[in-house]
């Protein structure tokens, strides 16, 4: 786990032995960190004598061997962390005695009974150890490369690998490559499975660590170039404390290609604990309607995670509709076992509706019900001539969470059981054809070394799992996420690495063709401090969603169904230059027409009169391949889509 930054302070303030320093061995900083990761001096008072002052914190100061006295040893370490305020200058030549401490991998001299003279000012200061695309090497050693450095003045020109965190602090990478979550289990591993190094290249960056100036909002991808003291702040943690810094950086913000003509399309998104009970429900509302409208482009089945309940879920879809008047999405939740629920948010279009739960009584095999959120199904039918039926799984599987400790084996049996109880309703349900497997999986599209959940779920081959997938689901499901460039595999950014974690498997398909999927990009690259924001849409959720992309095989209806205001309308789908619109209304006197843009402005409206009506669309509209479509009675209000043809 990442260690907060206020944890280095609070590790200070916890040396609190009284010793007499009267025999104090006389040696060089390089001698008291030596080439391991424990200094050989652990527990003893050590002193060293006119070395300079390269940097001050809060209640604790850096010193660095001269170098001129250095060993020039590329295994030790010429600075050190001594845990005492510091009223002196950068630069300063001072004599440090006291008991040298380990605290979470970090060498010290703890400030009980510390002994600091300043002997001298105006010291130069030893020239920055360069980190670059070699150092910290990518290859995992038994002592970590930073060791060599750790209280050291360093250098870099970094990439932001991940945003800005709730305690500022980023992940950084001088490699010039991504760090991306690979297979297995963490080093050392076990045997025969396969094991994931972890990205030891990966460092992190406190931007005030040393009083320089903050900033909480930097993501992913920004370009820093710094002047630091490299600590390691927890075990196998190591933070970069900037005694200066330049920053490039901008929001990562990309939608999801436009929808063609004869496409229909199925998304997913976690929704972060959507509660009506939240003191900021407003906002997240209002960043979650504008993330599904801007950058996920209103799909036509949307699958949701974690959303508190029907309510919440209406709520959301009302939000949206006032971000895109074209829109119509209605809401349909699930009860769990728990807090966060499942549910879908579908368009208008999408006719013949039903919704169910599955395995919702399942058993674990040692007790207790197996899922916590159970699978939720959506059937339906897509408005072509004929209809083509479409089946949406909309899955929140068990975390990662406690995957290792003391309860490790109940997780990873939990994981083990439900993909496997997940597998044998895909098994039933492909059989039927025309399914789409999404959401949450919580499992990365490879083995995570103890369960290969995805793999389980898809009918694909595994790298090998301590609990291996058992053959149910034949013919394999196509894991959609393969369908990308190896860049843009993720949805989510845990301890500086990116990962996938929310994933969409497609099966055999009649009447339909598979177009691709696509990650929203916006919220698991951006700054957790852009969630205060309710203008952007930004870090509405920590999850970036995906959208599946679906050509109809069989030619578009003609007509809408009727909505349940009254109104019908009849058009060509995609509809031509001077196609006609018909409208009728069982709901009193038409009012208006409103054409919308897909960015939700207004394209054109008219005045409407009679209960019956039949009209073109003008020439001269603003290009858009789609547009929304209102129309309003007396009584009664419809939303819709239309498609522009090919001209």
């Amino acid at each position: 786990m990442v260690k907060r930054k206020f944890l280095i302070i609070f590790l200070f303030l916890c040396c609190c032995a009284h010793f007499s320093v009267l025999d104090a061995q006389p040696v060089e900083i390089w001698q008291i960190q030596g080439e391991g990761n424990v200094s050989p001096y652990l527990n003893q008072v050590a002193a060293t004598g006119e070395n300079v002052v390269t940097a001050r914190g809060n209640g604790f100061f850096f010193i660095q061997t001269p170098a001129e006295r250095s060993d020039n040893n590329p295994l030790t370490s010429d600075g050190i962390l001594v845990n005492a305020h510091y009223s002196g200058q950068v630069g300063d030549i001072v004599t440090v005695s006291g008991r040298i401490w380990e605290i979470d991998g970090s060498t010290m001299f703890s400030s009980s009974g510390l002994q600091v003279a300043t002997v001298g000012s105006g010291g130069l200061l030893p020239a920055p150890v360069l980190l670059d695309n070699h150092f910290p090497s990518a290859v995992p050693a038994p002592v970590h490369g930073l060791e060599s450095v750790e209280g050291m003045l360093v250098q870099f020109s970094a990439v932001a690998s991940g945003p800005s965190d709730g305690q500022e602090l980023v992940p950084l990478t001088a490699s010039g490559q991504r760090p991306f979550r690979e297979p297995g289990i963490l080093l050392p591993g076990l045997p025969g499975l396969p094991v994931w190094d972890g990205n030891p290249e990966l460092f992190w960056f406190d931007p005030n660590g040393l009083n320089a100036p903050n900033n909480r909002f930097v993501n992913t991808g920004a370009n820093i170039e710094a002047t630091a003291v490299m600590l390691e702040a927890g075990a196998g943690f190591w933070l970069a404390l900037p005694t200066s810094y330049t920053l490039a950086n901008e929001p990562l913000l990309r939608a999801v290609r436009p929808m063609e003509n004869g496409e229909f399309t199925v998304g997913s998104l976690n929704c972060l604990q959507l509660f009506t009970y939240a003191g900021n429900y407003t906002l997240r509302l209002q960043k979650l309607a504008r993330y599904i409208t801007d950058l996920m482009r209103l799909p036509d089945i949307l699958a949701v995670q974690e959303v508190g309940s029907l309510s919440a879920l209406q709520d959301l879809a009302y939000y949206i509709k006032l971000q895109a008047p074209q829109s119509s999405y209605q809401a349909y939740l699930m009860s769990g076992n728990g807090d966060i629920k499942l549910g879908f948010l579908v368009s208008s279009r999408i006719q013949g509706v039903q919704v169910s739960q599955l395995g919702a009584d399942e058993a674990l095999a040692f007790g207790g019900l197996l899922h916590d959120r159970p699978p939720a199904l959506l059937e339906a039918s897509l408005p072509t001539s004929p209809p083509t039926p479409i089946r949406v799984l909309n899955l929140h599987m068990r975390s990662l969470i406690g995957i290792e400790g003391p309860d490790a084996g109940f997780v990873r049996n939990k994981r083990h059981q439900q993909a496997m109880s997940v597998a044998n309703m895909v098994q039933a349900l492909q059989q039927a054809g025309n399914l789409v497997v999404v959401g949450d999986f919580n499992a990365y599209e490879f083995t995570d070394g103890y369960v290969d959940v995805a793999n389980q779920i898809a009918g694909q081959p595994s790298l090998g799992a301590l609990y291996p997938p058992t053959p149910i689901v034949a013919p394999p499901l196509q894991k959609m996420i393969e369908s990308l460039p190896p860049q843009e595999r993720y949805s989510y950014v845990y301890q500086g690495n990116a990962q996938a974690i929310d994933h969409c498997l497609a099966g055999p398909m009649d009447g339909l063709a598979v177009k691709g999927m696509e990650y929203a990009r916006g919220n698991a690259d951006n700054a957790l401090a852009y969630a205060d924001n309710a203008f952007l849409p930004q870090r509405s959720s920590d999850h970036d969603g995906l959208v599946l992309f679906l050509e109809a095989l069989n030619p578009v209806s003609a007509s809408e169904a009727k909505t349940e205001t009254g109104i019908r309308l009849f058009y060509q789908q995609p509809l031509p230059d001077g196609g006609p619109i018909r409208i009728q209304s069982e709901s009193g006197e038409l009012l208006f027409l409103k054409l919308f843009l897909p960015t939700g402005q207004m394209a054109w409206q008219t005045r409407l009169s009679g209960w019956e009506t039949t009209l073109s669309l003008p020439h001269g509209l603003p290009a858009a391949n789609w547009y929304g479509l209102q129309v309003v009675s007396e009584k009664g209000r419809y939303a819709g889509k239309v498609v522009r043809g090919i001209h």
